[in-house]
């Protein structure tokens, strides 16, 4: 979340706390004091909060009260059933009142047989071997940012490699030519991100205070909607649409295609996505293994040759493992069911977490440790996860489409770097932040120690 969120929150969580009464109403008082400031901890620290009220409580809490309410669903319990029963939910719900932002046609808020429509013209353009095709993009932009590290530099990893992940983004989607043209995209997108961010749980608490944050995301979505319209515009004229994602959506699918306003939906949505979810999950890739000699050096003396697939595929898999690039997912409840001894009704809004999930010390034994040897199955730390136990991009029918162009964007970028630097991290404890695309509060210093 960002400071204006949870300083939003807490002010409203405090002012709604009611006043003390007795008996039955002064328990009721109690307990809605209680819940209150359980969302007051969540919006500050939403980490911590979800690991002691999981102990406390169990796999059920209720933070909150109108308009901000929801429940915690925490464990894999509640994991399972969530992603099992994908018809008692309605994702459309959840995150309508985000589709200002994201536009009514993006897959983020959309169910049924409308979802399914726009998934099939859009999956076309994530096969692996398109995902495949934008690798050497991402190396060429990745390489040039390092170029310019030099010996003794003090980097912020994650701020330096945005814009270079950022342009990738840009040229993977939209053709090379598109660069040129891409100037203020890198503020808009990030003006997006941070409203989405702060409205994941639905707070309209923002929108209702007139909020900055809210009115700057209106006018960046404005100004990205019309980039997207234009670059679509340029391929009017053009007999090959293009091997670029915009390319292989306006050539569509058995003769159905998107629609232009449709297309500029994806496409804004993916933007948003890619170009923070990558630079996030980099750098969370480079803060765990230089931390950890032994991987790094082994990962960076197998790089000499080639990128080692299976190595490099733990590496990630555990950085992701920790470091998710959802930390929580909502879910407005659609039919009337019970889990855990709790009954929800439709409206209720639910909130599990990945995050949480990954790091229970019931399935991922010494959890807060980096060990990718968790992902070999010939170590004694493998244990193949269940789908709900491992959700790094989410699951189920809306789990993130572009999550194989991320993990293959994450893995060009960190083997260009690696094979370019050594460095000592200087961030000693990188703090997350944000719901969505959860990245490192502070950023991660390095010091270069070598260029190769």
């Amino acid at each position: 979340m960002s400071e204006h969120s949870e300083a939003t929150m807490n002010t409203a969580a405090s002012a709604l706390v009611p006043e003390p009464n007795i008996g039955g109403a002064g328990m009721g008082a109690a307990r809605s004091a209680r819940e209150i400031s359980d969302l007051q901890a969540f919006s500050t620290d939403p980490y911590a909060a979800m690991q002691r009220l999981y102990r406390d409580n169990g796999p059920i809490s209720l933070l909150g009260t109108a308009p901000m309410r929801f429940w915690l669903t925490l464990g894999t319990e509640a994991c399972e059933f969530i992603l099992a029963n994908s018809h008692l939910f309605s994702w459309e719900r959840a995150f309508s009142a985000l589709a200002p932002l994201t536009g009514s046609a993006a897959l983020l808020v959309n169910d049924g047989d409308r979802h399914r429509h726009l998934r099939k013209l859009v999956a076309p353009a994530f096969t692996a071997r398109r995902v495949a095709d934008h690798h050497a993009t991402v190396t060429r932009h990745v390489e040039t940012a390092v170029a310019g590290w030099a010996r003794g530099d003090i980097v912020d990893v994650y701020n330096a490699l945005r814009p270079a992940l950022r342009l990738a983004t840009v040229e993977s989607l939209f053709g090379v030519s598109a660069m040129a043209r891409s100037d203020g995209l890198d503020d808009w997108l990030h003006d997006i991100h941070r409203a989405i961010d702060t409205d994941v749980l639905g707070g309209t608490l923002e929108r209702g205070s007139g909020s900055p944050i809210w009115r700057r995301a209106l006018l960046a979505r404005s100004s990205v909607h019309r980039w997207v319209v234009a670059e679509i515009e340029r391929r009017g004229t053009r007999a090959e649409p293009g091997a670029d994602v915009l390319g292989v959506l306006l050539r569509g699918v058995d003769g159905t295609r998107l629609t232009d306003d449709e297309i500029t939906d994806q496409l804004v949505s993916l933007l948003e996505a890619g170009a923070e979810t990558t630079a996030a999950q980099l750098s969370w890739t480079l803060y765990c293994t230089l931390r950890d000699r032994a991987v790094w050096t082994g990962i960076t003396a197998a790089l000499a040759d080639r990128p080692p697939a299976e190595e490099l595929d733990h590496i990630v898999s555990e950085t992701m493992r920790l470091y998710p690039a959802t930390a929580v997912i909502s879910r407005t409840v659609a039919t009337e069911f019970t889990l855990a001894g709790q009954r929800f009704a439709p409206g209720d809004l639910l909130i599990f977490s990945p995050f949480h999930t990954h790091r229970l010390p019931s399935v991922w034994p010494d959890p807060e440790r980096f060990e990718p040897r968790r992902w070999d199955p010939g170590s004694e730390w493998y244990r193949r996860p269940a789908p709900f136990e491992f959700l790094p991009f989410g699951g189920g029918p809306h789990r993130c489409i572009g999550a194989g162009f991320a993990t293959m964007a994450v893995k060009a970028a960190f083997v260009a770097v690696a094979r370019r630097i050594d460095g000592e991290v200087l961030t000693t404890d990188a703090r997350p932040h944000g719901l969505i695309g959860m990245h490192p509060r502070d950023g991660i210093s390095v010091r270069i120690d070598e260029k190769r």
